[in-house]
């Protein structure tokens, strides 16, 4: 159990790390889970309901929004920069209560172009797992897509190891060393606030990783299957 003086600690850190993140966070370059808008949606939605302070829901919100102008055609299905990691997280967003909302509508166009813009059977391997993870989300949640699913993409999938994600509380291995003492220890070499803003490289991965200190609220590690800890910038 985290004492007391520590909880006050991280309280203070993660107090930080939000003035911060809203200071700066509208200016990431795309609007990605790893690195990009749909990770800082996902820490302020966790630090709303910390914290009971609708104000960084409203921000999640904000971001959300921003991101969906900036999704484009050329947006890839990529699970750690493109449509299949932001799908996913709104998908757990929704599952976990942070808003309500019909993820059949919001994530027609996602389903769509995940699924059948194309032949996945043509896909590498990492692509189909991409496709893969993004269909485990929906069929977690209550969509009416679920028989299309199995019927017409799990068939083209089913060979690959990519449902055990939802089952799966380990800690992501990018998560493992964001803990409270190694970000004391960046604080003191001065380091820490040098960091980006993002989940994999970033604040709001290290927020997200102290809320989780606080609240031992694991339910978002199937986001971040750990044959994804590595990533290029």
């Amino acid at each position: 159990m985290i004492k007391y003086n520590e909880q006050h600690n991280i309280r203070s850190i993660l107090q930080q790390i939000s003035d911060v993140l809203l200071m700066n966070g509208g200016f990431l370059s795309h609007p990605g889970l790893y690195t990009g808008e749909m990770g800082l949606a996902l820490f302020f939605a966790r630090y709303s309901r910390y914290t009971n302070n609708d104000l960084y829901l409203d921000y999640c919100y904000v971001l959300m929004e921003k991101l969906q102008t900036r999704i484009h055609r050329e947006t890839t299905i990529d699970y750690k920069q493109g449509l299949s990691g932001i799908g996913a997280t709104i998908e757990y967003l929704v599952q976990n209560g942070y808003f309500e909302a019909d993820t059949d509508e919001i994530l027609e166009d996602f389903d769509r172009r995940i699924f059948f813009t194309y032949n996945l059977s043509y896909l590498a391997i990492d692509e189909i797992k991409d496709v893969g993870y993004y269909a485990s989300w929906r069929l977690s949640g209550n969509s009416s897509q679920k028989e299309m699913i199995r019927q017409a993409i799990l068939p083209q999938i089913e060979n690959y190891s990519v449902f055990s994600s939802l089952c799966n509380k380990a800690i992501p291995n990018i998560f493992i060393d964001k803990t409270h003492k190694n970000c004391l220890e960046l604080i003191d070499n001065n380091d820490f606030w040098r960091k980006d803003m993002g989940i994999m490289y970033g604040l709001a991965g290290w927020g997200i990783s102290l809320l989780t200190e606080l609240d031992g609220d694991n339910s978002w590690f199937p986001l971040f299957p750990n044959d994804f800890n590595i990533i290029n910038k």
